[in-house]
């Protein structure tokens, strides 16, 4: 449902290497409920086997970029040993106290970075920043990605609300193969500002960073790739 308690998880991992591949995997992806209901919300009426697409390609991502990340990244990657316990009745006790546990990490690490993202959002989009950032960054839209030039301001705002994004591509009147793309790009190029936050706090700085560029680097491949097999160069 959240990228966030999957980042969180990643420290369970014993070496950086391992967590640095998790938390980027999650992040590139694995798509939360919100890009969830943005995929179906933009897909949906076109057909499932649009839908289809997308994941089987966000699946193709996760595998190809796991593979070069434990490939390409430095550091140990040993084997995980876990025993399983006895299986027993669960205590309603304990569950009660673990799902409050694991809901009050969740609302101190992301809700409050969730309404800076849309206090943020807002505030750029209504002084025009964001619409002169789309100006900036059309030719890579429309002619890397064969997307139109609007649509880079939605591409942009979908870093912070998903669900903005979502209202500003379907009055665009784009076909089915480039929603797919857009849709796409959307979920791998960032998570929300939650999940920023928490991977900051978890890989530190310069992983984040190391991170991001991945995940541009991922888009951009990608989105070029889709746009010449669905559409053509």
């Amino acid at each position: 449902g959240c990228n966030v308690p999957g980042v969180l998880s990643s420290r369970a991992l014993e070496t950086r290497k391992q967590r640095f591949i998790s938390a980027t995997l999650t992040a590139i992806s694995v798509p939360c409920m919100a890009q969830t209901a943005m995929i179906f919300g933009i897909l949906g009426p076109y057909g499932m086997r649009y839908v289809a697409m997308v994941y089987a390609t966000l699946f193709a991502v996760f595998i190809i970029a796991g593979l070069l990340l434990n490939k390409f990244v430095k550091g140990e990657s040993p084997e995980i040993f876990l025993d399983i316990p006895p299986y027993r009745r669960p205590s309603m006790k304990a569950i009660a106290k673990k799902t409050w546990m694991r809901i009050r990490w969740f609302l101190e690490d992301a809700i409050p970075w969730l309404f800076l993202g849309v206090l943020l959002v807002n505030i750029l989009y209504a002084i025009g920043f964001l619409q002169w950032l789309g100006n900036v960054f059309s030719p890579i839209t429309s002619g890397w990605l064969g997307l139109p030039d609007e649509s880079t301001t939605a591409l942009l705002i979908g870093f912070l609300r998903k669900d903005l994004a979502v209202g500003m591509l379907l009055p665009l009147g784009m076909k089915p193969m480039q929603l797919v793309i857009a849709t796409t790009i959307l979920a791998i190029y960032f998570p929300c500002i939650a999940t920023f936050a928490v991977m900051l706090k978890e890989l530190g700085i310069k992983d984040l960073m190391k991170s991001v560029a991945i995940m541009i680097a991922t888009a951009l491949i990608v989105g070029g790739a889709m746009r010449g097999v669905l559409l053509g160069f």
